[in-house]
């Protein structure tokens, strides 16, 4: 399934990449293009190349991605349902290595890796964040389940993948906790590669760590059953990797607050080093051209994503309508 929106420059490339790699693997295999209201020439281009092989859903509404797998859900005749993106391209082996994984009948459901060219600055700070966020996943993944997997590149066997509630949007978090909640495994393959870039513009990658963040408050509102370990096989990784990801910037805040108004030496040494680092996640976020500091583009990321993680709580809260729609980030061609 490859869930799109305005994705005209991608969906050819991505449709004959797909095509190649079900006859190199001699799978008899579809591909599910849903167009999600798309207003360039997406379906267009993507009805061009139909065949057998290839079914487009052509929705003539943005239902949001959620919603739109929804609907392809009810179309895949496969045993085995491949999520994908439009924009990434995935290693020749990658669909093998990623369908290995149901041979062992625990697995039901599998993430591959996703391999991000992050460049320099700021946003090569975030880029760090992946590669630990990787490290997670691989790690929860060899003791039981990864709590979610890579929208752009993951596989779930068709009887186990859910209705996605309309507006959700986490939904590679959603279905793989539900999976996981039917007492089958979900598994992160570092095999199986997909490659992607980052946007070219901070204030993209900020957006999309705010709109994911507030999906983290939407899904336990979605499912509060992911609260109680008694219910969820996966409880510690669950409350470590999301939740007190969310509870962070209250903590910093505290501490902040703290080193300002307890007068012992200790916090007044607490108070000058965090204004460094602030300073220099400032001087990160800001810094342009070649000469760019490390140091200060991972502080900058640090300070970005518990920003985000704050303003995802009011987000949520006031009920701000963030998650339904896609925002499309601009990216530079791949050369």
């Amino acid at each position: 399934m490859i869930p799109a929106y305005n994705e005209e420059s991608y969906i050819v490339r991505r449709i004959d990449e797909f095509t190649g790699l079900l006859a190199a693997n001699g799978l008899d295999g579809e591909i599910i293009v849903i167009s999600d209201g798309s207003t360039d020439h997406t379906a267009a281009l993507a009805r061009e190349h139909a065949s057998q092989s290839v079914k487009v859903l052509d929705l003539q509404q943005n239902v949001g991605k959620a919603e739109a797998l929804s609907y392809a859900r009810e179309v895949a005749r496969g045993d085995v349902i491949v999520l994908a993106d439009a924009r990434q391209h995935w290693a020749p082996d990658a669909l093998e290595k990623l369908l290995e994984n149901f041979t062992n009948p625990e697995v039901g459901g599998a993430s591959g890796e996703l391999v991000i060219d992050s460049g320099s600055g700021t946003l090569s700070g975030v880029g760090l964040y992946w590669k630990y966020e990787k490290w997670i996943r691989q790690n929860e993944s060899a003791y039981h389940s990864t709590v979610g997997v890579t929208g752009a590149i993951s596989a779930v066997r068709r009887e186990l993948f859910p209705i996605i509630p309309k507006g959700t949007v986490l939904d590679d978090v959603y279905w793989p906790m539900q999976v996981v909640m039917r007492g089958y495994r979900v598994v992160h393959d570092q095999r199986s590669v997909a490659y992607d870039r980052l946007p070219e513009k901070t204030g993209d990658e900020f957006k999309r760590k705010l709109r994911t963040l507030t999906g983290n408050f939407q899904l336990v509102a979605l499912l509060p059953s992911l609260l109680l370990p008694w219910r969820n096989p996966i409880w510690f990784q669950f409350m470590s990797h999301k939740v007190m990801r969310l509870v962070v910037p209250w903590a910093l805040l505290a501490l902040f607050i703290s080193s300002i108004v307890l007068p012992q030496p200790f916090y007044r040494l607490a108070f000058v080093a965090q204004l460094a680092f602030y300073g220099l996640g400032l001087m990160g976020i800001l810094q342009t051209g070649k000469s760019r500091l490390p140091l200060a583009s991972t502080a900058g990321s640090f300070i970005m994503l518990n920003a985000a993680a704050f303003l995802a709580f009011w987000a949520w809260i006031l009920g701000r309508d963030s998650t339904r729609y896609w925002h499309k980030a601009s990216y530079k061609d791949r050369q």
